[in-house]
């Protein structure tokens, strides 16, 4: 069939193995678990939006599913009350992820 070659030389021979592939970076997942409380905190805090609403932005922002964003908050609430007893202000979150429109 048409494209088939193409198709097993870039996606079936890839080189890449299995384990590979499904590997996670622990690292990187934990800073993405930082930023995403920070953003729930601010969504929250600062911003005064409702629970679905913050879902919504998270959902876009880091591409997860609803389950996996409440998963995330929940195993991480330390995180969330230590960030709300030190209630920073828009400046801290804008330092540390500039990347990112607060």
């Amino acid at each position: 069939m048409r494209g088939q070659k193409t198709f097993n030389e870039i996606i079936k021979d890839s080189g890449i193995s299995r384990s590979l592939r499904r590997w996670r970076n622990n690292s990187l997942i934990s800073k993405r678990n930082d930023c995403l409380i920070a953003r729930y905190y601010y969504y929250a805090t600062l911003k005064n939006k409702c629970y679905e609403d913050i879902l919504r932005h998270i959902m876009s922002e880091f591409f997860l599913s609803p389950a996996t964003i409440a998963m995330v908050v929940q195993q991480h609430s330390d995180e969330l009350h230590a960030l709300k007893q030190r209630a920073p202000v828009l400046y801290y979150f804008q330092n540390r992820w500039p990347h990112l429109k607060w």
